[in-house]
């Protein structure tokens, strides 16, 4: 046999055996991949929205508790909000080069602790019964630090604070006393073109709460960034809030829902989880600068929203 047609013979049959091994080693999934959805030039698949679903469990296991169609439309939903705000960043960022580091640290650590984790370590072993990969979360969170300060840049100088009116709130309210309230809230932000539409969706949103709880129904119909959460906000110190809001919650006892209250161009139901009378260690100027800030973001994520919505009619999103 010619020697070179010999040596041609073996390679391609340690070729074979090389692919056949390869095949029989490899998992087998019944799983067909399919594109859902396209938004703009980004495809949404059936696999990504599963992955979508248990990201949203792993931080909101209330959501279990849905249909599992129903929490799959939800992860879709959640998806094609991302990727409208991937298409957006694409306009003036390069996604890969981003330098806020220590800032997604702090964002993934405040992740982790409202699971009730330690560290990081804890929180990625945390995910792994969810299949889901602790970058897959980072990335996640560097396009929200991305759009927020898109969102900064855009609307900074249409932000006013008012720093005269809320010297006047600290002294009228004495909220620099030595004991202030702090409330552990949950929300849901939802937004009604008309009064008919404010109506059915208010009587939606109760029936959901009777139902399926607050949690769920928070990840299931709000617009607010703490949907993932099911509704937490956390802590929030009295004088952080509005008057209006704060004489609401005065009125409230711990587990009692609030009727949807008008926030600019939204409605927000709140649900009072707990509250605490705590010292207040903090000087005037020190409270001034919180409701400064507090101040700010509230009309930077009405700002959010608003923008949201305009990019969204103009967003080309296919249903497969």
């Amino acid at each position: 046999m010619d020697p070179v047609f010999l040596k041609v013979f073996k390679i391609k049959r340690f070729l074979i055996l090389l692919l056949t091994t390869f095949v029989i080693s490899t998992p087998i999934t019944s799983t067909e991949i399919k594109i859902v959805n396209k938004v703009n030039n980004h495809i949404i698949t059936n696999i990504d929205i599963e992955i979508e679903y248990n990201y949203l469990t792993s931080l909101n296991n209330e959501l279990k508790r849905l249909p599992k169609l129903e929490g799959l439309k939800i992860a879709n939903d959640s998806l094609i909000k991302e990727k409208i705000k991937i298409n957006e960043l694409e306009k003036y960022y390069d996604l890969k080069n981003f330098k806020q580091r220590e800032l997604l640290d702090n964002i993934l650590k405040n992740f982790y602790q409202r699971l009730d984790l330690n560290n990081e370590i804890d929180f990625q072993n945390y995910l792994k019964p969810y299949n889901v990969k602790l970058s897959d979360v980072k990335e996640k969170i560097k396009l929200e630090i991305l759009w927020n300060r898109f969102i900064s840049k855009k609307f900074g100088n249409q932000v006013k604070v008012n720093e005269k009116k809320l010297k006047k709130k600290i002294n009228d309210n004495r909220l620099n006393i030595e004991e202030i309230l702090e409330y552990e809230l949950s929300e849901i932000i939802f937004q009604a073109a008309s009064t008919e539409e404010f109506k059915q969706k208010v009587n939606e949103i109760n029936l959901n709460i009777d139902t399926i709880g607050f949690k769920s129904t928070a990840t299931k119909f709000s617009i607010s960034e703490s949907a993932k959460f099911g509704g937490s906000i956390g802590k929030v110190k009295e004088s952080q809030l509005s008057n209006e809001i704060r004489n609401l919650l005065s009125k409230m006892e711990i587990g009692q829902i609030s009727e949807p209250q008008k926030i600019g161009g939204s409605f927000m139901i709140l649900l009072m989880n707990n509250k605490y009378l705590i010292e207040q260690e903090q000087n005037e100027e020190v409270v001034l600068r919180n409701l400064i800030e507090f101040e700010k973001r509230k009309q930077f994520e009405q700002f959010s929203q608003v923008y949201f919505n305009k990019i969204k009619i103009n967003s080309r999103i296919d249903v497969k």
